[in-house]
Formats: C-alpha cells, sequence, structure tokens
C-alpha cells in the first residue's frame, strides 16, 4: 500500500512539474512575439487592414477606461499616417446592451477616421475568436494588431498557428492597477490560450459567410478536384460510345426527317431542273434525227432528178424528136424529107409561162 501511495505522489509530483514547465514554457512562447510588435509609426510596415480588438469604454467604476481610449487613439494614428487603409473593429456583441463595435465606430469617427473605412465584426467575443475570425471570414492574409502589448502578443501567437501574417502596434499601457488586477488576468488567459490552441483546437463561437473588405474578389467555393490532372483520361469504351451515338442519332433525327418548306421548294425546282434538261436534249436529238433524214431524201430527189435529166438530154439525140404544137405541119414534113434543104432551127423561149416546175424541155 505505501509502494502504491509513493508511485501515485510521485506521477503527481511529475504531472504538476511537467505543467509547470509546459505554463511557463507556452507564456514565454507568448511573450517571444513581443518582437512583431511596434511603438513607433515610423517603423511599422503596412497593412490594408488593422483589427482594433473591443473593450468597454468605461470601467467598472463608470469612469472613462483608458485601455478603450489609447486604443482608439492608436487606431486613428495608424490610419492618418496611411499605415492601414480600414479598421476592422472586433468586439463583444452578446446583449442587445452591450455593443463594443458601435461605440468603437462612434469615437473612431469622432477621431477623424470615414465611416466608410469602419468594418464591424460583432462576433469577436475573445481574442481568440476576433483573430480566427480575421482569417477564416474577413479573408485577411496579413493585418495589423492594434491594442495594449500583451494583447497583441496573444494574438500573434494565435495568428502564427493559422497561417495569418501580421504585426501589432502596442497602443499605450494605462499605469494604474495594472499589475494587481490585469497581470493576474493576463496570465490565466495566456494558460488558456495555448490549451485552445494545441491541445483543445478552439473554434470560433460564431463563424458565417466569407465578407470582402475593400475591393478584394471573394474567393472561388473550395472543390475537391485535383488542381492538375493526376491521371490520363481514360478512353470510353464500346458502350458508352455506342450509347453516345444512340443519343446523337435521337437527337437529330427528327430533324432530319421533317424537311423544311424551304427545302421541299429547293427539292421540286431541282427536280424540275432535271427534266427540262433531259426533255432538251431528247428534242435535240429528235431534230438531228430529221434533219439527217430530211437530208437523205433530198439527195435522192436530186440524185433522181439528175438521171432524169440525163436520161431527157440522151433522147434528145435519138430519132425521136420533140413536136412542139405551136408549129406548122408542112415544117415537120420539110424536115423529114431527107432531100429538101435542111432548115435551121431556132431556139424560142416561152415567154408566157413565168414559173414552170415542170418538165425543163417545155421552155423550148
Amino acid at each position: 500500500m505505501s509502494r502504491f501511495l509513493s508511485a501515485t505522489c510521485y506521477l503527481a509530483v511529475l504531472a504538476l512539474v511537467v505543467g509547470i514547465l509546459f505554463v511557463v514554457l507556452s507564456c514565454f512562447k507568448i511573450s517571444s512575439y513581443a518582437f512583431k510588435t511596434y511603438e513607433s509609426i515610423d517603423k511599422i510596415p503596412y497593412n490594408k487592414v488593422g483589427v482594433l480588438f473591443g473593450t468597454s469604454p468605461l470601467g467598472a467604476s463608470g469612469a472613462p477606461n483608458e485601455f478603450f481610449t489609447y486604443r482608439i487613439m492608436a487606431a486613428s494614428q495608424l490610419f492618418k499616417s496611411g499605415k492601414i487603409d480600414y479598421i476592422l473593429v472586433s468586439g463583444d456583441n452578446r446583449h442587445e446592451s452591450y455593443n463594443e463595435p458601435r461605440l468603437m465606430k462612434k469615437a473612431l469617427i469622432k477621431a477623424g477616421v470615414p465611416a466608410e473605412r469602419i468594418v464591424f465584426d460583432f462576433a469577436g467575443i475573445s481574442t481568440l475568436d476576433s483573430v480566427i475570425r480575421a482569417r477564416k471570414v474577413f479573408l485577411l492574409k496579413s493585418a495589423t494588431f492594434i491594442s495594449q502589448g500583451f494583447q497583441n502578443e496573444r494574438a500573434l501567437f494565435i495568428a502564427d498557428k493559422y497561417d495569418l501574417k501580421a504585426v501589432g502596434f502596442n497602443a499605450i499601457n494605462p499605469t494604474t492597477s495594472f499589475i494587481n488586477r490585469v497581470g493576474i488576468r493576463e496570465f490565466f488567459a495566456r494558460i488558456k490560450c495555448v490549451f485552445d490552441v494545441y491541445i483543445l483546437d478552439s473554434q470560433p463561437k460564431f463563424l458565417g459567410k466569407p465578407e470582402s473588405i475593400g475591393k478584394s474578389a471573394l474567393p472561388k467555393e473550395l472543390s475537391s478536384k485535383p488542381k492538375k490532372m493526376t491521371s490520363p483520361l481514360k478512353q470510353l469504351t464500346d458502350s458508352a460510345e455506342q450509347l453516345r451515338q444512340a443519343a446523337l442519332i435521337a437527337k437529330y433525327e427528327p430533324i432530319a426527317k421533317h424537311l423544311t418548306d424551304t427545302a421541299k421548294q429547293i427539292k421540286a425546282h431541282q427536280e424540275k431542273l432535271e427534266v427540262e434538261y433531259d426533255y432538251s436534249q431528247n428534242a435535240q436529238e429528235v431534230t438531228n434525227e430529221q434533219n439527217e433524214i430530211l437530208s437523205e431524201e433530198q439527195n435522192e430527189a436530186l440524185e433522181q432528178a439528175s438521171e432524169v435529166a440525163s436520161e431527157s438530154l440522151n433522147a434528145g439525140n435519138s430519132n425521136t424528136t420533140y413536136i412542139d404544137p405551136n408549129e406548122n405541119p408542112s415544117d415537120e414534113a420539110n424536115a423529114t424529107d431527107p432531100e429538101k434543104k435542111v432548115v435551121k432551127r431556132s431556139r424560142r423561149v416561152r415567154k408566157d409561162i413565168k414559173k414552170f416546175n415542170g418538165d425543163p424541155w417545155d421552155y423550148y
């Protein structure tokens, strides 16, 4: 029994020592971020947005809160010096009667900051909420934290965990009762911050849709698809190709089957032209055949006329004599008597007939 108690005590002491070392080292870790804070406006780098951590404008006694006043002064000085363009006022608004962001905005406007350069964050319940919401909701990649040094160190510690590049601008610290009250509160706040970041992975109580500050474009929706092709494209299988072709046929087949009115007219006109062309070709062939037949008949008629004329000429050289009905019979008798003197005949052209298409010998 004594061994068990001794072992239990040993483990308890060891756990306590480890816990104390963990807390001390974590506090030193948070304190190391003091090297990323600035107290001079000339040395601090430029960031588009400054995050102003909220606090009440009045203390518990009803007197003005110097933490609030000095933070407003620091934020307005950064803006007027051109070190920031917008101020994100992040504070608690869990009750209608308590609204830190609106009170900070009124104070900033009185300090000379334009209202359009002030952005509300009504869900900055704690430092952890304000930092994570600045990264996830307002999409900040860099920022300037504005508060007293002790809070800036914790904020920078959280920002480092969530890949938010930030620097801190330290407002003036009030000198009254800082060590007694705020110092003790900050000690436990740092222990809680270490547990939230390293062990519990705590997240803000309220998140929401992304919001853009200034003219920054909202990001595209996240996708699970890889940015680059990780494997070659697969070829379509036979079944997939057949399905694709069948879908195309089903889509365009009704259009192909139903001709439009214009297509029908064009088709009818083309058919008419083809018929006329065929008819003209046939007519030309018939005309050529007729011309050939007529030319052959004319040639035959000319040949026959030539033969008849030749036979008539040959008959004129024989004893057969053409008897002209206008001549006297005595002339014929004299012509038949061989002893009588041959009378020279002269050709007489008939003038009583102008046109004659008969035998050419009728002209004599």
